[in-house]
């Protein structure tokens, strides 16, 4: 199967969960009662999925309060500590909050599976092609660390990212044993996103190399499981922020495209192209035949809907500097990287996903 509509994974909670989860919270509700709530949530999104016709459907994150929180409510040796994120807003607002991340304090130790709940639902009730989405350990390990606190328990990054890729990819391998046939890292490549970090690193050019070889033995784990039968899709997706619609970042993929395009082992790459800081197209010249840029044409951080046209003359553009074949559609990024999503209504958000799926329909057939 050919996938030329995919979404990043995340979808706006419904208001009924968040009550339940404020309820829950509070101690009104336990936690059979809040999944029962996240179950139908889930079916509601996957129906949804279906009749708009998305190649790809997923749980929305449902169960996780933001993307990654999955990783650090699974496994033992994080403390209640984050970083502080600065957001940039539409509106030239800047502000800043605590990251969703939990620094690292102690060993690593899983004491469940980090997303075997979300594949079991999933396989169960999908019906069709579904995802499951993690973490980069690239990213896990980097938000991670803390000097004071981190360096108590690893005596390098290098020991505590090589920790993390071992229980990511442990996590990988048992999910495609699962028969979850898409699984997507997030986030691992966005500190090289534009040419700051060229400045920012004493050895950028060794923190590269150092991403993408985690990504890979991350995604290495899946041979296994792929050589007794089980092919899976693979997927990162590079991300410049997402909380209630501000981003973090800004740059175009210059400066990792070649490396990463060509070196890392997946099948595709979700990028997000929705606006002048993303970018021109250039870099998808270093896409190689076999992989699959996803262009993140639709921006989820506004209500407003793109022109059908004004998409179908963006991937026109793309197509002067990769064929057509190694090109897919998407929204940007997820709709709701945090349990509080971005700024649109879930009408706004089906009408998006309904325009991916029109203009690839156009474009492919």
């Amino acid at each position: 199967m050919t996938i030329r509509t995919d979404q990043v994974g995340s979808l706006l909670r419904p208001p009924a969960l968040m009550q339940a989860r404020a309820a829950q919270a509070s101690g009104e509700l336990d936690a059979d009662g809040l999944r029962a709530v996240e179950d139908e949530a889930i079916l509601r999104l996957l129906d949804r999925q279906r009749a708009i016709g998305i190649d790809v459907v997923t749980d929305g994150e449902m169960r996780r309060a933001a993307w990654q929180t999955n990783v650090s409510e699974a496994v033992d040796g994080f403390v209640d500590a984050s970083r502080t994120m600065t957001w940039h807003g539409a509106d030239g607002s800047v502000t800043q909050s605590l990251s969703y991340s939990k620094m690292v304090g102690g060993r690593l130790r899983p004491r469940r599976r980090i997303a075997g709940t979300d594949a079991a639902f999933l396989a169960a009730h999908a019906g069709w092609l579904y995802k499951v989405t993690m973490p980069s350990p690239v990213l896990v390990a980097g938000a991670g660390w803390a000097d004071g606190t981190t360096d108590q328990a690893y005596r390098d990054r290098q020991e505590l990212l090589d920790d993390v890729v071992a229980l990511v990819g442990g996590e990988l391998a048992a999910l495609a044993a699962d028969g979850v046939g898409y699984l997507q890292l997030d986030e691992g490549f966005t500190p090289f996103v534009g040419t700051d970090w060229l400045e920012a690193m004493p050895d950028p050019a060794g923190a590269l190399d150092r991403a993408i070889e985690a990504e890979n033995a991350a995604f290495a784990h899946l041979q296994g499981v792929e050589a007794a039968g089980a092919p899976v899709v693979r997927a990162i997706h590079i991300c410049r922020g997402n909380h209630r619609s501000r981003w973090t970042a800004a740059g175009g993929y210059d400066e990792l495209a070649e490396q990463v395009f060509n070196r890392l082992e997946v099948d595709r790459f979700l990028l997000e192209y929705d606006s002048e800081r993303a970018g021109g197209f250039e870099p998808l010249r270093h896409v190689p035949a076999g992989k699959v840029a996803v262009l993140g044409l639709i921006s989820t951080k506004s209500g407003d809907l793109e022109a059908h046209d004004q998409i179908l003359r963006r991937v026109e553009e793309a197509t002067r500097h990769a064929p057509l074949d190694r090109l897919a559609l998407s929204p940007q990024c997820g709709f709701a990287s945090t349990e509080l999503g971005n700024l649109l209504t879930e009408d706004e958000q089906w009408r998006k996903l309904e325009l991916v799926v029109s203009v690839a329909r156009e474009i492919w057939g």
